[in-house]
């Protein structure tokens, strides 16, 4: 998968948001202390953003970059 750029700040430091209620094991611990994923809550929308911004912490959606 291509590299994610925020489209605000211009960072490549994106994390996937998940939303749902998500099974903790060990992996996503790990990414989640990597900041690889942060948790979108429980309630999923159509529109819901699909990534975070780890640097200027915005949320966004990958049809938005085109």
């Amino acid at each position: 998968m291509k590299k994610i750029k925020c489209p605000s700040c211009g960072s490549y430091e994106i994390a996937k948001i998940l939303y749902g209620l998500p099974y903790f094991n060990d992996d996503l611990k790990k990414k989640l202390e990597a900041k690889e994923i942060v948790l979108g809550g429980c309630i999923v929308y159509e529109g819901n953003p699909e990534f975070y911004c780890n640097s200027c912490e915005i949320s966004f959606k990958y049809s938005t970059l085109a």
